[in-house]
């Protein structure tokens, strides 16, 4: 079977659901499918890649087709500050169909059905609605909470019982009522939680001290490790908190992985403070990940439930980050929130606290046996959480 994995542009990019195509598009391959990637380049793409000098390397993935679809209208320009204002105010007035002509996105569904694949799985609205108008069967991934708030998702909605519209995958039970509400047929929304690419984390040795001294990381300390967004909602402050509060321990060392060089600049001085005990370590290529995850000691996920202005529902969420802490065979303290402990049980595969996170650290690293249990543990149950297991199951249910 051919399939074309499509998204509407971030690849590459920092961004989750940049990593989401990229790992399915890799899963479908090792599946034995002929797949090409298919996403549009704008200004913002165009820069990213001439940044990375490997965007397999940067995604951590082995060589698959990719295709860029170069869009020439005013709307290249759309993630570039000094024009994104005018830009949003003109896609806001301008008629669909005169923004519909140029659309790259409308280039790459006539480029599928020109190529015949068999099917598209696609991350974009705009794209799953031109190939149900195109009789292309499509599967639309979407993890929206506010499906309302998005015209393009709206449009696909509408033509959710066309036979080319094969399902939705999502990641809650609570989006799966949203969208059967707003008419698709409940059997065609299918509940997925996000996964791990298992087989790079598998490749790297578990020997703690090999990995900090092949990073440069102090065999001497205890490493607390985050890795993944440093965006609002994520934990970030909790993390540095709790790095104040044990700040005269000076056998542990926290490290915080990820991020660009704004979101590094505003941490590190987060409410006017220094962190002593603090390495950031900014944004690192995906091959990385799993060594820096298998160098820590701990692996720390919190997250502050009283953020305003976080980038994600906390309440449906299916962090990406979760599935590669467990893959990486290492204790994971996180919160006590309710898309954690549908997949961790506390002091069985993490340890899992509403606050006073120092205190799990502490019990951690005095109990080796602890470790060693929910380690094992969330290693075992991160095997049912595979991309390769997920795209097909994804198949098997909707295609």
């Amino acid at each position: 079977m051919k399939i074309a994995v499509t998204s509407s542009g971030h690849i590459p990019s920092q961004h989750a659901h940049s990593i989401n195509v990229v790992k399915h598009a890799n899963a479908f391959v090792k599946l034995g499918y002929n797949v090409e990637l298919l996403s549009v380049k704008r200004f913002y793409e165009n820069k990213f890649i001439e940044e990375i000098a490997d965007i397999f390397d940067f995604y951590g993935v082995d060589n698959l087709p990719i295709t860029f679809f170069k869009d020439k209208s005013i709307f290249y320009f759309q993630e570039k500050k000094i024009y994104g204002i005018l830009i949003k105010i003109l896609k806001k007035f301008l008629p669909k169909k005169i923004i519909e002509i140029s659309d790259p996105e409308k280039k790459i569904s006539h480029y599928i059905k020109g190529n015949n694949f068999d099917l598209c799985y696609s991350r974009s609205f705009k794209m799953t609605k031109y190939n149900i108008e195109n009789k292309i069967p499509t599967i639309m991934e979407t993890h929206s909470s506010v499906p309302e708030k998005k015209r393009d998702l709206m449009d696909v909605l509408k033509l959710s019982k066309s036979e080319y519209f094969k399902g939705i995958v999502t990641i809650h039970q609570k989006l799966k009522d949203n969208f059967v509400r707003l008419g698709v047929p409940e059997k065609k929304v299918l509940i997925q939680e996000d996964a791990v690419d298992l087989e790079i984390f598998d490749q790297i040795s578990d020997d703690t001290e090999k990995n900090k001294n092949n990073l440069h990381i102090s065999i001497k300390k205890k490493i607390v490790m985050y890795c993944g967004s440093l965006k609002p909602g994520k934990g970030i402050n909790l993390i540095l908190q709790t790095a104040k509060k044990l700040e005269l321990n000076s056998d542990i060392l926290f490290y915080i992985v990820g991020g660009s060089k704004a979101e590094v600049d505003f941490w590190k001085n987060y409410n006017n403070q220094s962190f002593r005990n603090v390495v950031f370590t900014g944004f690192i290529h995906g091959s990385q990940i799993p060594q820096f995850l298998k160098s820590a000691d701990i692996l720390f996920m919190p997250y502050d439930k009283n953020e305003k202005n976080k980038v994600m529902d906390i309440n449906t969420t299916s962090p990406i980050k979760l599935f590669e802490y467990m893959a990486s065979k290492k204790p994971i303290l996180t919160s006590k929130i309710q898309v954690i402990e549908k997949i961790l049980e506390d002091k069985e595969s993490a340890i899992i606290l509403e606050n006073n996170y120092e205190k799990g650290i502490e019990e951690l690293l005095s109990n080796k046996k602890l470790c060693q249990k929910i380690s094992e543990n969330a290693y075992a149950q991160s095997k049912n959480y595979t991309y390769k297991k997920r795209c097909e199951k994804i198949l098997d249910a909707l295609f």
